[in-house]
């Protein structure tokens, strides 16, 4: 009889569990090598088939691989549709759920934006277009009402990010009223983002959000890590969240890492949170706050990196409403610096930072935008080795003396020059023995497109044009970190040399880490201006 009692008391309660599981599968790249999705998928099945999650939250899915776990998870329905277009174009953010056990009552998208209605848009510094799809579900034999939210948020700016937990609470409060609320993601934000506290803070005409992690009846001392980037290595990283609202109880919570075989499921660990109903909303964390958001961050408008007698330069705001206040001597704006107050010229070489600020809102980020003067100092292009990639140019390599700032929305428009695995070296002839003081060199940053900062730049200079004798050398430490996307001006101090030719050498980032989805493969070297002082 002990024995029956306790499988009843065990069907019962799996019957009043929902498994809730998120899951970043990485998209279809078959730069992944050995890591690729035709090598996981078959794992990736075998895994969710196992585990038998009752909702499934999935990030980075696009169309071909949306049908494939269609195919394979026939215990499932599902909703999703393209960020790009909300049809077939770009990742869905699909929710899977247990069609024996839960109706679908109604569902939909939005996107992270200020037109959160419009397919494909996208705001406030985000790279991509980032979506949310919602459910709301009943539970068919116990008659449980509740709603499921789903979205991967941007990788590249925490203001987007924090943002867009602005707008999804907004759109709960909407959508779900005071119903069960359950969100998941990847929000590309740990613990201590201000996205986080955003969502999980406690704040006036809202129900709050756990993080169902640090809720578990049933406790494990197993790490929390969520993103591996295909690495054994990799530091702990949690940016993948289950949040719950106050009518849910978890009894356990799992970060699942390799299969038996010791293959990658994928760059992110799948999480899985088990939650019990109830009856009544949580209550206990204190006083209710008002929600304050942060001021957008403003736009500093020039095209120009380098000018001659000075450069015209107009901040943009996003809201009406704030001030704007600027530096340019490398001190942190406050509203104790420059305010502006119309377009203003820059006669002198400086790093401009700006800082939006504005009453009962946080300060926005810091904008910041290198300018150079460029003294009349001739001097000619004579050899550059290895040659640019054909595909990353510009006739006569006129892209590294234009003063204007590289396009970083189109690589290939002519702007840039391109290395792919190699250092480079530049040689100019000044026509005489000339005075030299400083040599920049403007390079971009951008991890996610395989384009890393220099390890190190040097400079020699000569008076017969072949012996060199080294004058200055900057060793930098490259970002691999796909979200530290940034044009990088670097300065070399010459101390007033005499020389008529000078190389100007710059190496490589080196081959891409373990960290990096590419892990293995020759890093990019991006160049789109060199001066000579």
């Amino acid at each position: 009889m002990l024995t029956i009692g306790l499988l009843f008391h065990h069907c019962i309660d799996s019957e009043n569990t929902i498994k809730v599981m998120s899951f970043n599968v990485r998209y279809d790249n078959p730069d992944d090598g050995s890591n690729a999705w035709c090598f996981r998928k078959t794992a990736v099945f075998s895994f969710l088939n196992n585990r038998q999650p009752d909702i499934i939250g999935f990030q980075e899915v696009l169309q071909h691989q949306y049908v494939q776990l269609q195919g394979r998870l026939n215990a499932y329905n599902c909703v999703g549709v393209g960020r790009d277009d909300g049809k077939n174009k770009g990742e869905f953010a699909p929710v899977f759920y247990r069609k024996e056990k839960y109706e679908l009552l109604a569902t939909s998208h939005f996107w992270l934006s200020e037109s959160p209605e419009k397919a494909g848009s996208k705001s406030w510094g985000a790279a991509l277009p980032r979506i949310v799809t919602w459910l709301r579900l009943k539970d068919r034999h116990k008659g449980y009402i509740f709603y499921v939210f789903n979205t991967h948020f941007s990788h590249v700016s925490c203001y987007a990010r924090n943002k867009s937990a602005i707008l999804v609470l907004n759109k709960i409060k909407t959508i779900a009223g005071e119903a069960p609320v359950i969100l998941t993601g990847d929000f590309n934000a740990q613990p201590t983002e201000e996205m986080y506290s955003t969502l999980t803070h406690n704040w006036e005409g809202y129900f709050p959000l756990w993080d169902s992690r640090y809720l578990p009846v049933t406790t494990s001392k197993a790490s929390k890590q969520t993103f591996n980037g295909f690495n054994a290595e990799a530091p702990e990283v949690i940016i993948d969240h289950i949040f719950v609202n106050g009518f849910f109880d978890v009894k356990t919570f799992n970060t699942f890492g390799f299969t038996e075989d010791s293959m990658y499921l994928s760059d992110h660990n799948p999480i899985m949170a088990a939650l019990t109903f109830r009856l009544k909303e949580k209550t206990g964390l204190g006083t209710a706050e008002k929600l304050m958001q942060s001021v957008p961050l403003p736009f500093i408008n020039s095209k120009r990196l380098v000018f001659k007698d000075s450069v015209l330069v107009e901040i943009n705001m996003q809201e009406p409403t704030t001030e704007v206040y600027y530096t340019h001597d490398g001190a942190q704006p406050d509203t104790e610096a420059l305010l502006y107050r119309a377009p203003f010229y820059l006669k002198h070489s400086c790093t401009l930072k700006v800082r939006a600020f504005a009453d009962g809102k946080h300060p926005s980020e810091t904008s910041r935008r290198s300018f150079i003067k460029q003294s009349e100092k001739p001097f000619k292009l004579t050899e550059v080795v290895p040659t640019s990639s054909t595909d990353y140019s510009s006739p006569g390599y006129a892209a590294l003396f234009d003063g204007l700032t590289g396009d970083i929305e189109d690589l290939k428009a002519g702007s840039w020059l391109g290395f792919n695995g190699s250092n480079v070296d530049f040689l100019f002839d000044l026509g005489k023995k000339t005075k030299l003081s400083t040599c920049y060199v403007s390079c971009l940053s951008d991890p996610g497109k395989w384009i890393i900062s220099p390890s190190k730049i040097e400079v020699k200079v000569s008076n017969d044009g072949v012996g060199y004798s080294s004058v200055a050398q900057k060793d930098i430490i490259p970002s691999f970190e796909a979200s530290q996307s940034q044009q990088q001006v670097h300065a070399l101090q010459l101390k007033e040399k005499n020389a008529r030719f000078l190389k100007l050498s710059v190496n490589n980032g080196g081959l891409l880490p373990k960290s990096h989805s590419a892990d293995g493969n020759p890093s990019w070297l991006f160049i789109d201006e060199i001066v000579i002082q």
